[in-house]
């Protein structure tokens, strides 16, 4: 047995009600007055730890924020580095907005590409915690623990590092 009804109405959509702020047209579900949707650009940057800097080129740092959900995409290089000492860590700075308050991890660094380390690694990753626009950077290698990204690991010149990759978090607003 089969029932015919209308997929939407201007209120309703299926058998889902619409609300303040909601309108269904055409079965396409529209909001207003709740977060809203930007898109944007950002500036990168890494710190090292205690001393030493590092120049990055950026190819692209773009971001959407829909409510708090932000997401950030990035392709950076090392241009160059002075003055830092191998074991110094390292961190991405310049999120474009400050994460949700928490004492725990509120969002996440993924690297799909990445070339030139000087170390071997399966993966590298980050971690934003609350209150935060900085992410510091991690390697991952097979059957290790985790271990920050340091000074000694990235190279500029001739073959310098490159990361790209994506960035999840909620923001304080």
């Amino acid at each position: 047995m089969s029932y015919l009804f209308p997929l939407s109405n201007g209120t309703d959509l299926g058998v889902v009600s619409a609300g303040t702020n909601i309108t269904i047209t055409n079965g396409v579900v529209s909001s207003t007055g709740g977060g809203g949707a930007t898109i944007g650009t950002w500036t990168p940057s890494i710190a090292v730890a205690t001393a030493g800097t590092i120049t990055i080129t950026t190819a692209t740092a773009n971001y959407a924020k829909v409510g708090q959900q932000v997401t950030c995409y990035f392709d950076i290089t090392v241009a160059t580095r002075a003055g830092g000492a191998n074991p110094n860590v390292l961190t991405l700075n310049g999120l474009p907005f400050a994460s949700i308050a928490g004492t725990g991890v509120v969002g996440s660094l993924v690297v799909t590409i990445f070339a030139n380390l000087n170390t071997s690694q399966s993966y590298v990753t980050g971690v934003i915690a609350g209150s935060s626009t900085a992410v510091p950077l991690y390697t991952i290698h097979n059957a290790e623990d985790n271990e920050r990204l340091t000074y000694a690991d990235v190279q500029a010149g001739a073959t310098p590092t490159r990361l790209v990759g994506t960035i999840s978090y909620l923001s304080a607003s």
